[in-house]
């Protein structure tokens, strides 16, 4: 999937007062760092912008065009910072579109500035009315220049914004459109999500995910369903014991709508990239390890994705039970998990040693835990608790609470289910994880 995101929605802003306030036509570039260039396109992040002056704006036989003197600034400043190009211009008409004079000029402009950016991805990109249509250029096998649109163009902040997705117009949706907003509802259609971990909470996310009307998600996990699963595994039934999580995942999100494209992977391993994580627009963590949470957090920040952790336990060695839930929503440039102290490093040394290893730590006491306790109820509403920050942050409602406690037993004098938002601290300087900028 290809991807250009503003993790700095000030970018965007600034480039689309700039575009929305001309009188004709107006210019601005974004200068891009390459997170990932995969099949089936690249994933692009705008890491600084560059409006053009109405006093660099030449007229022309087919209308306007850029003083040759701008574009060379604009150029020379790409190649000495080693950062690609998004060229961004208006038009009045919606839905944007690049007319037959914008096709002329990209004819000559693509394969120029892909060769002056040494095979860097180029892209281009008409704005109107606050939506836009972006297309990209990349070297092609066959010697030619690839083209094709980006599948999203994202402006992530405390509210995510889609600008190139178009509307739904399901008529399922109908009584949640009201809630939610057109814009949001479109931007749920288009944006890819990765669920990794379809067990007890992965299941409530999956259903969750397809009831949203979320259409374009990956599931990743390695279990089969077994008999002790069926207590809170949502997705699967007495008859689905045996088969991999995924496959009823999939299954169960396919019969509740069926265009939702799911796709299906094994979980994550210690020595694993995971690039098909590197060009989503959302992570998903319903993991119960913080091994894999530690790799999901390393990779959100890497490629400047957003990561929705999802985690619950029980403490049955105290009495009353602990029963509680936690939801963490980590936005680019944000605290991360390991700023929070949220992962424990002696677990995630464990996952990362080989199985020869970790059969010697079980000898010597390490890592012999048994499954924790769960249940079906705490699972539900950590998720559903989560999904209700997700919507606000789509919708834009509202700004998202991105670090929730949920007590299933609470105080002694205030008895009963608690959830309650916590406040995020700064980022920590040089954090192992994010204090760096690759």
């Amino acid at each position: 999937m290809s991807t250009l995101k503003f993790t700095r929605p000030e970018h965007w802003e600034r480039i689309e007062q700039h575009l929305a306030e001309a009188r004709g036509e107006r210019f601005a570039f974004a200068y891009t760092k390459l997170l990932h260039n995969g099949e089936s396109g690249p994933v692009l992040e705008v890491v600084d912008i560059a409006l053009i002056g109405d006093e660099e704006i030449e007229p022309n036989h087919d209308g306007w065009r850029l003083a040759d003197r701008a574009l060379d600034r604009i150029h020379n400043q790409a190649v000495a910072t080693g950062r690609g190009l998004v060229e961004f211009h208006n038009h009045r008409l919606e839905p944007p579109r690049f007319s037959a004079i914008d096709e002329r000029a990209l004819a000559e402009m693509s394969p120029y500035a892909v060769d002056l950016l040494g095979g860097t991805p180029y892209a281009a990109a008409v704005w109107a009315q606050g939506t836009v249509r972006a297309d990209w250029w990349r070297p092609g096998t066959d010697g030619e220049l690839e083209r094709k649109p980006f599948d999203t163009v994202t402006v992530v902040g405390d509210h995510i914004k889609v600008l190139n997705a178009p509307p739904v117009t399901d008529t399922r949706f109908t009584r949640q459109i009201p809630l939610l907003g057109p814009l949001a509802q479109a931007a749920v259609a288009a944006l890819r999500v990765a669920v990794v971990g379809a067990g007890g909470t992965g299941s409530h996310v999956a259903l969750g995910l397809a009831y949203l009307g979320f259409r374009n998600v990956i599931v990743l996990d390695d279990d089969l369903v077994e008999t002790t699963n069926l207590n809170r595994l949502v997705t699967a039934d007495h008859a689905d014991v045996g088969s991999p999580k995924t496959v009823v995942t999939r299954r169960r999100m396919r019969s509740i709508d069926p265009t939702a494209e799911v796709q299906i992977l094994p979980g994550l391993t210690p020595a694993g990239e995971h690039p098909e994580l590197h060009d989503v627009d959302l992570l998903i963590s319903c993991v119960d390890h913080d091994g894999p949470r530690h790799r999901l957090n390393q990779i959100a920040i890497d490629t400047g994705t957003p990561l929705l952790d999802i985690a619950t336990g029980v403490d049955d060695h105290q009495q009353p039970v602990a029963l509680g839930g936690r939801v963490f929503f980590m936005l680019p440039g944000a605290a991360c998990l390991a700023c929070l102290n949220e992962l424990d490093s002696a677990e995630i040394s464990r996952w990362a040693k080989p199985d020869h290893q970790q059969a010697v730590d079980r000898l010597h006491g390490y890592g012999t835990g048994v499954a924790n306790p769960s249940v079906v109820y705490l699972n539900g509403l950590t998720v559903y608790a989560a999904l209700a920050e997700l919507g606000a942050w789509i919708s834009g409602a509202r700004e998202p609470a991105r670090w929730l406690d949920i007590d299933l037993f609470g105080a002694v004098k205030s008895p009963g289910t608690q959830v309650g938002p916590r406040q995020i601290p700064e980022r920590v300087p040089g954090c192992i994880d994010c204090g760096y900028d690759k």
